[in-house]
């Protein structure tokens, strides 16, 4: 995901440009702490159980399940007539709400780098970022992505710049 400033008012977009020419820093620093505000808002949404227009995840799968509950230099196969649901709960975690945490390590992956034109938002793992591509496609759980919230995005991308501006 890239977080770009973008503006369509022409003036603005005028003066935001030469801002970035000439305190490239101080738009790298702000768009490094947007990204991190992001990547903040997007565990915290994902861990309540909302995708990114705020709506609740739909329900873990009740689909008949075959899954190896063994390691995996010794697999023991099982199947969960009540899906992955069933699986959860057999694991130890709660199953009522879909938070996409199992393990903890997908949503702990997300990271991001940034310069003076763009930050960048990804999965630090490919591993993390295989699981998320999963939830967000297959299962259609869309927690990777900004949603309805590019208002408060160019809000806070501003302060940040004003901010970095008074600190260099």
């Amino acid at each position: 995901m890239k977080i770009t400033p973008k503006v369509d008012d022409r003036k603005l977009r005028k003066n935001l440009q030469k801002q970035i020419r000439e305190q490239p820093r101080q738009t790298q620093i702000a768009l490094g702490r947007t990204a991190e505000f992001l990547i903040g808002d997007i565990r915290k949404r994902t861990q309540s159980g909302k995708d990114a227009n705020n709506n609740i995840f739909k329900g873990y799968s009740t689909t008949p399940y075959f899954f190896n509950i063994g390691s995996k230099g010794s697999p023991v196969y099982r199947t969960f007539e009540n899906g992955y649901k069933e699986f959860r709960q057999f694991k130890g975690r709660q199953n009522n709400k879909v938070d996409l945490n199992f393990t903890g390590q997908m949503l702990s992956n997300i990271t991001q780098t940034s310069n003076s034109k763009q930050a960048i938002i990804f999965f630090a793992s490919q591993t993390q970022a295989d699981k998320a591509i999963g939830n967000q496609v297959k299962n259609k759980r869309e927690f990777f992505k900004i949603g309805d919230r590019s208002k408060q995005l160019i809000n806070f991308f501003a302060k940040e710049f004003k901010k970095a501006s008074k600190l260099i």
